[in-house]
């Protein structure tokens, strides 16, 4: 169907071209309603192919790789023009694009904006999920990578432009993988009985994909050797992980692009061991609180995901699926805890403050010691879920030049989850009057919820405005039990009991007895939701093609609570209309050689808090942390600004500012009540004011130099927040508010050089940290974390490729000594490929001088955590490599 505006009825001449078809001019007559917005015809147009040209002769010609271009609006980079080890997976050439930040998590950003979906040749790859392509897909497959806002396909269907299109990252496989079968294997063993395998197979038609995908490793590991560094100590996975991973994808579409179907199946096995170290200071009116934890815990977790979908697009458009997920859990762990009265790095070795303090005997540390506290934990669960969406789009009075559309979506839900734990609670106190707490406890947790809902939405045009109302109804229903039985109050099932841990008496009867009524709890819950929204949209005619849209949510929640604790019920309803607003600008700027693009957003919402936390009750199952309800909690009021200026020259973009601003007014805070006598808190829900903060980045990419042979990236970025929180000691008659003002900046840049199979890069990032508060005992915090080094990729005799990267890692202001060091680590792999390189032998060596550790640390207004954990040691790894592709026969 084609779609064009006219001045009036009457004979038409219509201009149809392409660079590759040769030009075609078709008469059309056109005889529509005076009323009409546009004129449109079904006829079946058969443009010529041009031929080809054919270049005869002998050249030389040297060219220099353009790494990216800007074509239009969409970001383009050659994938060809960057330097890969052999076997190199999508990954390893999404962290080389300039501009683009991959996170362990699988999120991509570009120019500081994160990408939404990751396409395979236009279309989604199992579900958009960046994972799977990005550690399965060859990076020798790919020929471009396009960045641009995706056309939705309701854009497609109905004409409406919307103001907000999500940025996605296009694949797009070189021509002779785009037909026909390829596959991926690796093997590897290396030191510290370190493997991994991997099998990746996919099949190409015109009308079809077939993708399988198998993947075992115990790296539990990011890092590359040669790769830019985009990872951190501080954002390495945690621990040491086994996984084993498979799935299989099928999508079919008709050759008419009329219909699609896409099927896939995820099954995932992991094995996690995890030690965590955590030191943490509280800030308390006129004192301070130290704690320190030492967890030792083993997590396996298995799952199962299948999703299935149709697309239909005719004169109707409609879409829908069906998707199921189940998983089952199991952790275990082992813990220790102290708490200080006093700084305890003062007294100790550093790094040995838990140890001490677990020793027989006294020693100095006792002296300021509240508490220790040590825990055995085992929990298993499980999990399944179902869902089904469908959706409807219509334009009936399309063929009258009309583009009215009406919407309609529909969706239910169905998941029970499945929950059971033991533990052990031995808590001892020192310098206090407070009586020593032991806990044999087993918990029980089923739970089931059900959500269906649905909606209607009407849109249509007048000239360039667009106007629109929906109407949307959900219904949410949850039900569960936390049962809690305290083990320890039956004989023979206290501290020096002779039964094992993880077991239950004998008899339901004797289980009863042990019940914790005052911390055991059923709820039902119902909220229904009615979502009225009026909206209208513009599109100027102007040069600078300025758009405007707002709309206004009316949400009305009917919420109804059903609580039984302590043998009490509680029957609470409650019913609150919120009116929201969203407002959307986007205008360009044009220049002599060059355009600036502002979007400026403006949101205002409400929140309300759950409903539970607005019980008067009181939670002691953790004697160090007792929770109490608060019936008067009001509705938090959110205002965000944002501002985003796409700056572009010539063929690329300069750079890319964003700046906003968040205030929350009656924002939901938690008061702590800090307990001297048992170094514990009493923790209630309430609302303060005062909460705001902003954030922005810059980021820049260029292509620099005569030939283009150096890419420079620069990302500048600062985080403010001024946190308001309530901070008590017992017994005092004065709530305190705590005032916190933390300034986070951060700079990262890099600049590459690439040529003749060289790629020699220099790195540095830094970030640094202020924090300051309103009370006159509080020391000004300033940390910084730093690193800088270097990447290469180069060919060296006898057709080997060696890849490295050597990083000093840095960090200073941790109160913790022995965070505060510098950090050399060293990473290499040496390739060789043959049989026209579908063979690749390669050996990776990280960390080689072993100094890698993790440290994260946090600071807000209500105290500073600082922690690290174990992660994968030092080893060297061999590889075999072997790639193939089938293509099919040429018909002669």
């Amino acid at each position: 169907m084609i779609e064009f505006k006219v001045p009036c009825n009457g004979n038409y001449l219509l201009r149809l071209s392409h660079e590759k078809y040769e030009t075609l001019y078709y008469p059309v007559k056109v005889q529509v309603r005076k009323d009409a917005q546009a004129a449109c015809f079904d006829d079946v147009i058969k443009m010529r192919k041009r031929p080809r040209n054919h270049q005869l002769g002998e050249a030389v010609v040297t060219a220099t790789k353009i790494k990216m271009v800007m074509k239009n609006d969409t970001l383009v980079y050659n994938a060809d023009a960057f330097q890969l080890s052999q076997g190199s997976m999508l990954d390893a050439l999404i962290e080389q694009l300039p501009g683009v930040q991959l996170k362990d998590n699988g999120v991509i950003t570009v120019n500081g904006k994160m990408v939404s979906s990751l396409l395979v040749n236009g279309k989604d790859f199992f579900r958009g999920d960046p994972k799977v392509a990005l550690e399965n897909l060859p990076a020798y497959m790919v020929n471009k990578v396009k960045v641009y806002e995706q056309e939705s396909d309701f854009e497609k269907f109905s004409g409406h432009k919307e103001v907000e299109r999500p940025i996605v990252m296009d694949v797009n496989l070189k021509k002779q993988y785009s037909v026909g079968w390829i596959a991926n294997a690796e093997a590897a063993y290396g030191t510290k009985e370190k493997y991994l395998g991997r099998l990746f197979a996919m099949r190409f038609t015109a009308c079809s994909r077939l993708a399988m995908y198998g993947n075992i490793n115990n790296t539990n590991d990011t890092r590359r050797a040669g790769s830019k560094g985009e990872w951190t100590p501080s954002n390495l996975p945690n621990g040491v992980q086994t996984n084993r991973t498979a799935g299989a994808e099928y999508f079919y579409e008709n050759r008419n692009k009329t219909f699609e179907w896409t099927s896939d199946v995820t099954v995932t096995d992991l094995d996690n061991h995890t030690v965590t170290n955590t030191s943490s200071e509280s800030f308390l009116p006129l004192d301070h609180f130290y704690t320190q934890s030492r967890s030792d815990g083993n997590h396996s977790f298995t799952s199962l995901q299948s999703n299935h979908n149709f697309k239909v697009q005719k004169k109707a458009h409609q879409n829908g699926g069906v998707s199921a997920y189940y998983y089952k859990s199991r952790y275990h762990s082992l813990s220790r805890y102290g708490g200080f009265n006093n700084d305890p790095y003062d007294y100790v070795v550093k790094g040995k403050v838990l140890d001490t303090l677990f020793m027989p005997g006294s020693n100095k540390l006792l002296q300021i010691a509240r508490y220790r506290r040590a825990e055995q934990y085992l929990m298993k669960s499980d999990y399944w879920s179902v869902s089904a969406p469908y959706s409807l789009w219509i334009s009936p009075f399309r063929n009258k030049g009309r583009f009215d559309t009406f919407t309609f979506d529909i969706c239910g839900s169905y998941d029970k989850y499945n929950y059971h734990a033991y533990d052990t609670y031995d808590l001892e106190y020192f310098n206090t009057q407070a009586i020593d707490d032991y806990r044999n406890r087993y918990y029980e947790k089923p739970a089931s919820h059900y959500n269906y809902y649905a909606k209607a939405a009407y849109r249509t045009m007048f000239g360039a405005w667009q106007p629109n109302v929906s109407y949307c109804y959900t219904q949410d229903y949850r039900s569960g039990s936390n049962d809690l039985y305290r083990l320890d109050r039956l004989e023979g099932w206290g501290k020096d009991g002779m039964n094992d841990f993880a077991t239950l008496p004998s008899t339901s009867t004797e289980l009863q007895e042990a019940l914790d009524v005052q911390n055991s709890t059923h709820t039902e819950r119902w909220k229904r939701t009615h979502d009225l929204a009026f909206g209208l949209a513009c599109q100027f005619k102007n040069r600078s093609r300025t758009h405007l849209s707002f709309s206004v949510p009316i949400k009305i929640e009917l919420e109804h609570l059903l609580y039984n604790r302590d043998a009490r019920h509680y029957d609470v309803c409650r019913s609150k209309p919120m009116v929201n607003f969203n407002g959307r600008l986007q205008h360009n700027v044009f220049f002599k050689g060059g355009a600036i693009n502002f979007k400026l957003y403006y949101d205002l919402s409400h929140q309300q808090a759950d409903l539970l936390k607005t019980i008067e009750v009181v939670d002691n199952s953790n004697p160090l942390y007792i929770q109490q309800g608060n019936a008067s909690l009001q509705t938090a009021v959110v205002h965000k600004l944002t501002l985003d200026a796409l700056v572009r020259t010539g063929d690329l973009p300069l750079c890319n500012v964003k700046m906003s601003y968040l205030r929350t007014h009656n924002a939901l805070g938690t008061e702590r009540t800090f307990v001297p006598v048992t170094g514990g808190y009493i923790v209630r829900p309430v609302n303060v004011n005062g909460n705001w903060g902003t954030d922005g980045s810059v980021a820049i990419t260029r292509n620099v130099g005569k030939k283009k042979l150096f890419t420079l990236s620069n990302t500048a970025s600062y985080t403010f927040n001024h946190s308001v929180d309530m901070a008590n000691i017992d017994g005092a008659t004065d709530n305190a508010l705590s005032v916190f003002k933390n300034l986070y900046l951060h700079e990262q840049l890099s600049l590459d050089y690439s040529k003749n199979g060289w790629n020699v890069g220099a790195k540095a990032r830094a970030s640094y940290s202020h924090l300051a508060g309103n009370r006159a005992d509080f020391n000004t915090i300033n940390a910084w974390d730093y690193n800088y080094g270097i990447t290469a990729r180069i060919p060296i005799p006898g057709g080997i490729g060696l890849s490295t990267d050597f990083t000093i890692f840095s960090r200073r202001g941790y109160d913790d000594p022995s965070l505060n060091s510098d950090d050399v680590v060293w990473n290499m792999r040496l390739e060789r490929s043959v049989l026209n390189g579908n063979l690749t032998f390669a050996v990776d060596g990280f960390d080689i001088l072993h100094n890698l550790s993790k440290v994260t640390r946090t600071v807000n207004a209500q105290g500073r955590i600082e922690s690290y954990s174990n992660v994968l040691p030092s080893y060297f790894m061999a590889h075999v490599i072997y790639k193939l592709n089938i293509q099919p026969k040429k018909k002669k």
